[in-house]
């Protein structure tokens, strides 16, 4: 008798049958919105893959291997790899959050209606019901890889490409077949307030993303292409974006020069970069740097990324005529203190916040231009005159983004003799060199996160007088590009001596 209780309760069949139990149930929420199963058996078929789903599963791969073989005629050895191949490749992106795919996040339009409710997720239509599932997990797993852009692509094929940008790198997330994709599109369209009928002329939209952490914002792009509709999609995670100036990567003698010149009452600091170089994330760390209880801060974006508490956020707006230049002529009767233009791009606007900058107003801008020289050309090309240029200008920085190592993977680099060599002649230990490795915490890259490297350009004396004597010329910008370079390379060559970076990232900026 006491073996057999023994036997009743070993721990292994304990074991096998709460694996059997958790198995049963993951699977039957992977099979509740599938398109295989009509509505009229899905009940029967529910209950029974509450008792038997591995074998159903089996039964479908089955089905999959022979399908196969039917229509390509291959051997069942090479349909079988490539079916099970297909299915693990799926399974790498399923996350186990129920029914609706990720039921952590919960979409909803700029009015605060929810994507169920508008793309009819709550009726009995099943596709309606999987192709909100597919949305939210599309979007649920973009916020949980840290990825700052989602593209979905239709490709010649007539599947959609979907990729996301992680760190500043493209990479691929899955392809969804252009039915499905196709609906999802539209779902994603309906609740960014765009006008789902029209494909071909660009749009533009917003909608919201409820997490445990938080809201995420989301910018959405469409614009009709060769084989269809593409749609670009900015995530805008106000949780990950870094806080102080010290977080986004400015060393302690770069910090106080910033804070110097915050602290005076008029003056302009302008960021320099390319397009996804972090520029406005450091214009909202030096913000934050930044009493709004004691000085009126007044911001013009296009679009608001991040809501700053205490700062009067103007979002630009071309179809209701809110311009940047307009914009900037109506907050400087507002009494501001403190000025922030998400971006200079024509001449009104540089030749009013330059003006402001001399008015008693602190003003903090951006300009796309490769150096803190070209950004100098760039406003003698706006035809701003030399000595507004002088006496406006405070600061000038120009920056790039480097990606760091991830801390659970990297390990120390293999580097050639040459490359000893030359790290010796610059005191440099070798073993202090780290290279990417790639694991399960960063998605198999190597890196997770990036900092910044910065080239600072104080206008003081010297330079205000080379401003004003129009001394500043394109040739004499090319040379200073390869200082800046220089100075780039140095600060990224730091972070790799630090062991956050590595070698082949700071090629990247050099």
């Amino acid at each position: 008798m006491l073996v057999a209780i023994e036997l009743l309760f070993s721990p292994y069949k304990v074991a096998f049958l709460v694996f059997w139990f958790y198995l049963c149930m993951y699977l039957l929420q992977r099979f509740e919105l599938s398109s295989l199963i009509s509505a009229r058996l899905k009940p029967w078929t529910n209950v029974l893959m509450l008792f038997a789903a591995p074998f159903v599963l089996f039964l479908f791969f089955t089905h999959e291997v022979f399908k196969k073989v039917e229509q390509t005629g291959v051997s069942i050895v090479d349909a079988f790899i490539t079916t099970f191949g297909h299915a693990i490749k799926t399974i790498k992106y399923i996350k186990l959050g129920g029914a609706r795919g990720n039921a952590s996040i919960i979409l909803l339009d700029p009015s605060g209606r929810s994507i169920h409710e508008i793309y009819g997720g709550k009726s009995n239509d099943d596709y309606a019901k999987q192709t909100v599932a597919v949305a939210e997990r599309l979007i649920g797993d973009a916020v949980e890889m840290l990825a700052s852009d989602i593209l979905i692509n239709p490709a010649e094929n007539f599947d959609y490409d979907v990729r996301f940008r992680v760190d500043g790198v493209l990479s691929p997330y899955k392809k969804i077949d252009s039915f499905l994709c196709g609906a999802v599109v539209n779902s994603i369209k309906a609740i960014s307030g765009m006008d789902i009928a029209e494909k071909r002329r660009p749009q533009d939209g917003a909608f919201v993303a409820k997490t445990p952490d938080g809201s995420v914002s989301f910018r959405v792009a469409s614009a009709g292409i060769l084989h269809g509709e593409k749609l670009s999609i900015r995530i805008l995670n106000q949780n990950l974006a870094p806080q102080t100036l010290s977080e986004i990567g400015m060393d302690e003698r770069t910090c106080q020069i910033v804070r110097d010149i915050l602290s005076k009452d008029s003056g302009m600091i302008l960021f320099c970069g390319p397009t996804g170089s972090g520029k406005s994330t450091s214009l909202y760390a030096m913000l934050r740097e930044i009493d709004f209880y004691t000085r009126n801060v007044i911001t013009i974006e296009d679009p608001v990324e991040y809501v700053l508490t205490g700062a009067s956020q103007i979002e630009v707006n071309s179809k209701a005529d809110i311009t940047f230049a307009k914009s900037l002529r109506s907050i400087l009767r507002q009494d501001p203190d403190v000025i922030m233009v998400g971006e200079i791009r024509d001449e009104e606007t540089a030749s009013i916040a330059l003006k402001a900058s001399q008015t008693g107003h602190m003003v903090l801008a951006t300009l796309h231009s490769s150096s803190n020289s070209a950004a100098l050309v760039r406003l003698l090309d706006l035809h701003i005159s030399p000595l507004l240029m002088a006496s406006g200008l405070n600061l000038i920085i120009s920056q790039r983004l480097v990606r760091k190592l991830c801390n659970e993977c990297k390990s120390e680099a293999s580097l050639s003799d040459a490359q000893i060599n030359a790290l010796r002649q610059k005191n440099i230990d070798p073993g202090n060199i780290y290279a990417p490795v790639g694991c399960s915490k960063c998605g198999g890259t190597g890196y997770k996160g990036r900092i910044g490297v910065f080239d600072i350009m104080v206008i003081d004396d010297e330079v205000k007088r080379k401003i004003s004597e129009s001394k500043i010329t394109v040739a004499s910008s090319v040379k200073d590009d390869e200082q800046m370079k220089n100075n780039l390379h140095k600060q990224a060559m730091k972070l790799v001596i630090a062991g956050v970076t590595s070698l082949e990232e700071i090629k990247r900026i050099s």
